[in-house]
């Protein structure tokens, strides 16, 4: 529940990626053509954005984000919000692209996930999976299956240790804005699997049902997500949406988004998990 409101030059909040902050592993990231005119506004997350506040809350938790590229970009504009908050170096970032460590198609990079926990053994734990897995929905739901069943596992020997869930981001390139005010039809529409930019080669065209799949797991268990299905509106703002750009070796990114820009609502979704955790003691 929510829209993107035009707000023109006049964002509330913007994660900033200078001034010796922390940065995306990747500069391409950074698009010189591209500034976002659209705020997230929504009844289900924090009003405005305060990193001091939400520094408070966290106290001395720390967080380790894991999953594949996208989740560094989670990882990078979630540090750069906090760093006013002083808090920033409680979140941790682990690269596990299928969380299982079994390649389904594309890449199998990183530890398992059960590994990068054990190793960090933090507060709060949030993965995210779906980019790699270019097999059916039936690996990607064992998969959620095998990491939930883990994460009870785990809290056995954990007890304190709290646990989240990220939904994907969504791939695709459009000139712009799709459907703001609702982005559910922005999905529905699957502007994101036109076959321009070479977007057939992929399978984000699956990602909004998988994500279904997996928010209807979620709340079987009382595992809270992080929701980013709002970004299905977004298809305007990744990487060679604006311009077509090629990155190195004449490859076209549809999938990862331009820092800062509508990735920034992960400092209000993340005040809300932290606000959902207290709720739950």
């Amino acid at each position: 529940m929510g829209e993107w409101v035009h707000v023109g030059r006049n964002r509330s909040f913007a994660a900033p990626f200078c001034c010796g902050r922390a940065k995306a592993w990747d500069h391409t990231w950074k698009c010189g053509d591209f500034f976002d005119e659209y705020e997230w506004q929504s009844p289900n997350i924090p009003a405005s954005f305060d990193p001091v506040d939400i520094c408070n809350l966290l106290g001395n938790s720390t967080v380790l984000l894991i999953g594949d590229s996208t989740m560094e970009q989670f990882s990078a504009t979630l540090v750069n919000s906090l760093w006013d908050g002083k808090c920033q170096n409680q979140i941790t970032m682990g690269l596990s692209d299928t969380l299982v460590g079994r390649s389904y198609g594309n890449m199998n990079r990183g530890k398992v996930w059960s590994v990068l926990v054990e190793e960090n053994k933090p507060d709060i734990v949030i993965v995210t999976v779906g980019a790699h897995i270019l097999s059916d929905d039936a690996s990607y739901i064992a998969i959620v299956d095998q990491v939930l069943s883990e994460m009870s596992e785990m809290q056995v020997i954990f007890p304190n240790m709290k646990f989240a869930w990220k939904t994907q981001s969504p791939g695709g390139c459009t000139k712009g804005i799709v459907s703001p005010k609702n982005a559910t039809t922005a999905a529905i529409k699957r502007n994101f699997t036109e076959k321009s930019y070479g977007q057939d080669h992929y399978n984000w065209y699956e990602f909004y049902n998988r994500d279904l799949m997996l928010l209807n797991r979620l709340q079987e268990i009382g595992i809270p997500s992080l929701d980013m299905r709002m970004l299905y509106s977004r298809s305007d703002a990744h990487i060679s949406s604006q311009s077509g750009r090629q990155l190195m070796r004449g490859t076209i990114d549809c999938l990862h988004m331009c820092l800062p820009g509508p990735l920034d609502v992960v400092g209000q979704l993340f005040h809300q998990l932290l606000l959902d955790f207290n709720l739950r003691q």
